[in-house]
Order: structure tokens, then C-alpha cells, then sequence
């Protein structure tokens, strides 16, 4: 069952009340003082003055002076309406009690360029200011009834009144003004964010306590070397932005000015033009203008666009275009702009020139080596895989990215973050793919420090021990880049104690060269066998290998490592564990209820081997119906353990097991959702005895644990009681299985 955002926000605020009341604190919001917007922007405005001044060029700088020379009642005004959405705003609307003299704001505000008349590049602002009475009114007037219904909600009538009237005719009441210098303030929010941002509503956030105040520190200049480079790129990143948050008319609006974009000065511009080339080329092909999309992909030589423009035409396979591929293809396989590239160049050509009937990755999928593993592990195949081969006594880790994010980071993280202990987002040199260029001399230094194994270990581990920590917790740093899940670096230690010499080294600097091209794509699992790392990528019936996977294999096995892909089958291994679970529970949403019973019983073949069985002390009282359905009352758990008391001895009790339930979805989400409140998290693959009871035993009236224990003669002595329960769940496992195993 899917969550609802609202559901999802409860819940996390719930967890959030449990963390704080369990360390003893009680959050309150501070008040803000009155004017704290005003202090917010020019706090803002003097840490971009002082740390990127050589960025401002003549129109920035103006537009620092004519605000620092408007009335504070002028400047109260023009920081009101920059922090809200849009660029159009009713003056009749905008009633600050703190604001005195408002008319005369307005009037300074205009005189200095900071509000404006509301003008034509500027009507979808306009009418989505407008009521929907008033937009109903307005297309009666200049449009056929038949044209629009006044039932349509108000995002449609817009785009109506967008398509059907010229925005030059639009008489627009002389009380709706446009904020005027926006691309100044953009300019400058660009420059001390490092990113497009539409407010400073992030200083607000910090004053009530909710994250970390930014500030200026190097910004988006770090980048750069000139105020002509910065602005260029500054246009691109707003481009991107518009087309991301735009709709229709947005992206043809940039596909018909792009004649008039500016030339890319530095990488970055470079990276950020091709992107937005490749995004556009994109809209258009899925709107059917195929000429034009093809127009758009030859504006860029980027692998992406090259090999989205071959397709296109041999698709169309017209007078010339098949003779064109195949020179297009011989081009790119001898001069290929990316590895990935010249894996489609060379596949593609082998497919469709010399009559290859299945193509490089379907040849690889079907010589692969096949395991087996419990049907239970249909959803985590990996994990599965995993458990097969631990079984025999492998050492095996699960890896696919994080063991070499986690390396790069390490190793590299002077060069990426400087001293910052928590970045919040990925470095723009990366993005960029300036970073090797820009510290080229460091970063082979510190490959060459990767010939020592263990010193460089030693090196590594103290990064480590210094920023994970930090990084636990900040909530907004990034993830994907800084993987610090796996609590320690054992999988990296191993990693690179057996790789075959200079092989981590060969990897990491093709990352660091080519960061966009390497972040993602590597093998499932790594295995220690013999004293050498074998790296497995897992695929199961139906499963393709993405190009990006076949690339990083490809490298992989370039640098020295073995590479295997292995395929997955699904049968009922007899040795299986299983731990079929039951909860009692508050209520019946996880997160916001909480768990007062939990009972398991640990199942091997058809024996039960083990049980566990506790109250639970839910932290809040016990609804009258849910006691006189479960007998359990908040007399009964006001002595039993917290769940952060038993959740060490519960896991190590599930320990690697198969998590069984009956509607396992429920009991499942209780557990995790306990976990996740203590910080932690509860991952295991699943089985539910009441989709399986349905599967293969169909025609029983009811699917309920108590009818099927009633039809099927399994004792059920105490029914809502979560041992007698799990027990239950147990004996329809073991009829479960028995099917499973004929079948």
C-alpha cells in the first residue's frame, strides 16, 4: 500500500517527537523577530559583496547601491515580494502590518527599477495571480464560449488564455506590478549558493532551529577565474532550472532563443549546455518534432546526443540516413567520446551492419553461471546471492557504488570539500568534470599513495573516523555521494588488501578524470576467494544489463579484477530459516502507532527451533478497543521493556532469516518503523503466509489467519496474542513450503 505524503509527513514527525523526547528535549520554535527577512537580505547582500565582489559586474554592483539607498520601508517591501513566488503581485494584496507608508514604498521601489509594469514575457505570472472567476471572465470576453469550460480548473484556463491570446493585447490593471532587477538578485543568489535558489528562505530555517545557516564561502566562484565565465554559466544553470520547473511554452521559448546563447567559457558552461541541449532534444522527440530534435542534438557533441541523433536515423531509415549511421558509427568507434559510447557504437554496428541477432549485453546475460536461492528473495535477489555464497563459507560484501564512492571521497576529500566536515551537495567541480584538471598534481600524489595498501588503509581510516561521524548526523548532506551506511570500512579494507596491484588506483582516477561518466554502474557484489577480489553482477529472468554497467565491467576487468555475471534461479531450499513474526500493536499505522507485543517463532525445515515472546512498552496509552481485542491493557505494559531495549535481541534472534507474516506488509512496517525511530535500520527479505495461502491454496472463503487456522485444523488458542499468533503463521509456512516443493 503506498504512503500519501501527509502520512509520510506524520510519521516523520512522530519520529522525530520520539528522538526528542527519548534525549530529554522539548523543541520549541523561537520567535522571530519583526523585521528578520529585511536582516536575512542584507546579511545576505554584505557576504556576497565580501567574499565574491570580483563576480559583480556593472549591473550587480548598481544594484547593491540603488537598494542600499532605498527607504528601509522601500527595501522591507522589495524583500517581501523577492521571497515569495512569481514575479507578478496585486498591490492590493500585499499588506505588511510592519511596513508603514506602503504607497510610498511602492513608489520608491519603482523609481529605482525594483517593481516594474507588468509586461508580456511576464503574462503566465499575471494570470496565475488572477482568480478563477476572474480568469473565467477574462476568456469570456476575449474567447468562443466553446473554446473553454468555466468548470476547468484554474491551471488549465491559464493555459488557455496563454495559447489562445496574444500576451501583447492583455490589459493589465495598473495595480499588478512586476519585481523588477530579477536577474540581478538570481545572479547574486547563484553566486553565494552555488546553484539557482528562488529565495532565502533557508536563513529563515536556520533562525528556528530546523538546519544550518549557509553562507557565502566560495560559493559557485570557486569555478571560475573571471566574472565573464561565471555569468555564462550562471545562464545555464537558470536555463536548466526553467526548463525543469517550465512547461511547454518554456522549453520552445529556449529552443527558439538558442541562436542567442552565449558561447561556453569554461568546462562547466561546456557540461551544463550539452545537458540542456540533451534535455530539450528530448522534449522534442517525445513531442514528435523529430527534425527539430535532431536540429538540437548536432548542436552538441556530447555521447548522450550522438547516440540519440544515430538512433533517430536509422529509425527513419530515409534516402542517405543509412549510409550516414554506418559512417557515424565507424566515427565514433574509432575516436569514441566515452567508453559507454563506444559500447553502443561497437554493439549497435555489430547489430545492425553485420547481422548480430542479440546484442552484447543479451550474449553476456545468457553465458552467465546460474545459483540458486529461496523463492523468498524474488524482491532481493542480491541479497540472496548474498546469503548463497556466505553459506559456503565466502566472504563476500555487497558493494555496487558505495565501496568506491566511499574510497574516492576519502582519498580525495581536501580536493573536493576542503575543510567543510558535512558537504551538503555535490561538489560543481565534479558536475563539471573540472575536477582532475583543476588538481591534477594532488590527485596523482595521492593514487601513488595506494601502492602501500596499508598505509594508505591507515590514511583512510582517519579521514574516516573524522567525518563520518559528522555526517550521521547532518540530515542534508549527500547521501549518494558520501555513503556512510555501512558503519565501518571492512568492505573497503578488503577491498583493498587483495585487488590485484594498482587496480583500485586505475579505477579511482578514471573516476576523478571523468566523474559523471564512472559515479554508478559497478557490480553487485564483491567475493574474497583465494586471497583475490571477483566482483558478481546479479541478474535474474528478464533482467538487461544497462550500458553503464557493461562499461564499468569493461574497466574493471581493464584494471585487473575478475568480473562474473551470475544469474539468479528461484527455488524452496529445505535449509532455509525462517522467522514468522507477529506484532500487537497500538493502531494501525506504522510510525504514528507503536508496537505493545512481539512474539517470533525461528522455523528450519518443519521445525520450530526457537521462539521469542515480549511485551512492549508503547511510550503512550492503549486505545479501550484495541485492549478488548488483544486483551492487552496499559496495566500489562507498564513494566515491559521499550522497544530500544529488545531491538539488539530481537535482530540477533531474526539474525540473516526470511521475515514471515501473515499480511506481512503490517508487521513488516511496525518493526522497521520501531527501528528506524532508534536510528537504525531493519532490512530483511520477506514472505507473507497470506498471498502465498492464496496463490496455492485457492477457493477458502477467507484469507484471515483466524478462518484458515479454523478450515485447516492448526491450533489457535489465543487470537490476537502475537506468540500464539507467529505460531499459527508457522504451521501455514510449513503448507507453504510443502506446495513450493512439489510445484
Amino acid at each position: 500500500m503506498s504512503v500519501t505524503r501527509g502520512h509520510r509527513d506524520h510519521v516523520r514527525a512522530e519520529q522525530r517527537r520520539f528522538r526528542r523526547a527519548r534525549e530529554g528535549q522539548v523543541w520549541r520554535a523561537p520567535e522571530l523577530p519583526r523585521y528578520y527577512y529585511h536582516d536575512h537580505f542584507e546579511r545576505f547582500l554584505g557576504e556576497v559583496d565580501a567574499a565574491h565582489r570580483v563576480f559583480l559586474g556593472p549591473e550587480e554592483l548598481d544594484f547593491l547601491a540603488r537598494f542600499e539607498a532605498l527607504p528601509f520601508n522601500a527595501r522591507c517591501a522589495f524583500v517581501r515580494i523577492a521571497n515569495r513566488r512569481g514575479y507578478v503581485f496585486d498591490l492590493d494584496k500585499l499588506i505588511y502590518p510592519e511596513i508603514e507608508c506602503p504607497e510610498s514604498a511602492w513608489s520608491a521601489l519603482a523609481a529605482s527599477g525594483f517593481t516594474e509594469a507588468v509586461s508580456a514575457p511576464l503574462a503566465r505570472d499575471w494570470l496565475e495571480r488572477l482568480t478563477r472567476p476572474e480568469l473565467v471572465r477574462l476568456l469570456g470576453e476575449r474567447l468562443d464560449p466553446a473554446r473553454f469550460r468555466k468548470s476547468w480548473k484554474k491551471a488549465e484556463l491559464v493555459r488557455v488564455a496563454l495559447e489562445e491570446i496574444d500576451p501583447e493585447a492583455l490589459a493589465i490593471p495598473d495595480r499588478f506590478v512586476a519585481q523588477g532587477r530579477r536577474d540581478e538578485l538570481s545572479y547574486l543568489l547563484y553566486l553565494f549558493f552555488g546553484r539557482i535558489e528562488d529565495n532565502l528562505q533557508v536563513f529563515t530555517l536556520h533562525e528556528l532551529g530546523l538546519c544550518e545557516r549557509p553562507d557565502a564561502g566560495e560559493g559557485a566562484t570557486h569555478r571560475f577565474d573571471s566574472y565573464e565565465e561565471a555569468r555564462v554559466a550562471f545562464f545555464y544553470a537558470k536555463a536548466a532550472h526553467d526548463f525543469r520547473h517550465g512547461g511547454d511554452l518554456d522549453a520552445l521559448r529556449l529552443i527558439e532563443t538558442r541562436g542567442g546563447w552565449p558561447e561556453p567559457l569554461c568546462d562547466e558552461s561546456e557540461a551544463r549546455r550539452d545537458r540542456l541541449l540533451q534535455q530539450l532534444g528530448g522534449w522534442a522527440e517525445r513531442g514528435g518534432t523529430i527534425d527539430q530534435a535532431l536540429s538540437i542534438y548536432a548542436a552538441s557533441g556530447s555521447p548522450h546526443c550522438n547516440e540519440r541523433t544515430v538512433r533517430i536515423r536509422h529509425r527513419r531509415d530515409g534516402e542517405g540516413d543509412r549510409e550516414w549511421v554506418r559512417a557515424r558509427l565507424e566515427a565514433m568507434i574509432d575516436d569514441p567520446g566515452s567508453d559507454e559510447e563506444l559500447l553502443f557504437a561497437e554493439d549497435f554496428y555489430a547489430r545492425k551492419f553485420r547481422r548480430k541477432r542479440t546484442s552484447a549485453t543479451t550474449d553476456l546475460i545468457r553465458s552467465a553461471a546460474t545459483i540458486t536461492v529461496d523463492e523468498a528473495y524474488r524482491q532481493q535477489p542480491e541479497r540472496g546471492a548474498l546469503h548463497h555464497y556466505g553459506g559456503r563459507g565466502v566472504e563476500v560484501y555487497r558493494t555496487e557504488n558505495a565501496p568506491w564512492r566511499t574510497l574516492f571521497v576519502l582519498l580525495f576529500w581536501n580536493e573536493l570539500f576542503g575543510h567543510e566536515l558535512a558537504p551538503r551537495q555535490l561538489p560543481p567541480s565534479l558536475r563539471a568534470g573540472t575536477f582532475h584538471a583543476r588538481n591534477a598534481s594532488a590527485i596523482e600524489a595521492k593514487l601513488a599513495t595506494l601502492d602501500d595498501p596499508s598505509r594508505a588503509l591507515e590514511e583512510l581510516e582517519r579521514a574516516w573516523f573524522r567525518h563520518a561521524n559528522t555526517n550521521e548526523d547532518e540530515p542534508d548532506a549527500d547521501a549518494s555521494l558520501l555513503p556512510w551506511e555501512a558503519g565501518s570500512l571492512d568492505r573497503e579494507r578488503a577491498l583493498l588488501t587483495h585487488a590485484p596491484s594498482g587496480a583500485v588506483a586505475e579505477m579511482l582516477g578514471r573516476m576523478a578524470r571523468d566523474w559523471r561518466a564512472t559515479r554508478d554502474g559497478f557490480p553487485d557484489l564483491m567475493l574474497i576467494e583465494d586471497g583475490r577480489v571477483r566482483f558478481v553482477e546479479i541478474k535474474t529472468a528478464g533482467d538487461s544489463l544497462r550500458r553503464n554497467q557493461l562499461a564499468r565491467m569493461t574497466q574493471l576487468k581493464a584494471a585487473g579484477f575478475d568480473i562474473d555475471i551470475v544469474r539468479v534461479a528461484y527455488a524452496v531450499d529445505p535449509d532455509q530459516t525462517y522467522v514468522v513474526v507477529d506484532v500487537e500493536t497500538t493502531g494501525n499505522r506504522p510510525g504514528l502507532h507503536r508496537i505493545t507485543e512481539l512474539g517470533a517463532v525461528k522455523v528450519r525445515g518443519e521445525e520450530i527451533v526457537d521462539e521469542f515472546q515480549t511485551l512492549v512498552n508503547p511510550s503512550r496509552r492503549i486505545p479501550p478497543h484495541i485492549t478488548r481485542l488483544t486483551g492487552i491493557s496499559d496495566e500489562m505494559v507498564a513494566g515491559a521493556p521499550r522497544f530500544t531495549d529488545i531491538a539488539d535481541r530481537f535482530e540477533a534472534f531474526v539474525g540473516e532469516a526470511i521475515f514471515v507474516a501473515h499480511n506481512v506488509n503490517f508487521d513488516y512496517g511496525f518493526v522497521s518503523a520501531e527501528f528506524e525511530m532508534i536510528d537504525r535500520v531493519f532490512r530483511r527479505p520477506k514472505l507473507c503466509t497470506c498471498a502465498s495461502m492464496r496463490r496455492h491454496y485457492p477457493g477458502h472463503r477467507s484469507y484471515s489467519l483466524k478462518r484458515l487456522c479454523g478450515e485447516l485444523g492448526i491450533p489457535l488458542d489465543s487470537h490476537h496474542r502475537a506468540l500464539c499468533d507467529a505460531r499459527a503463521a508457522a504451521g501455514l509456512l510449513r503448507l507453504i513450503n510443502a506446495k513450493r516443493t512439489a510445484t
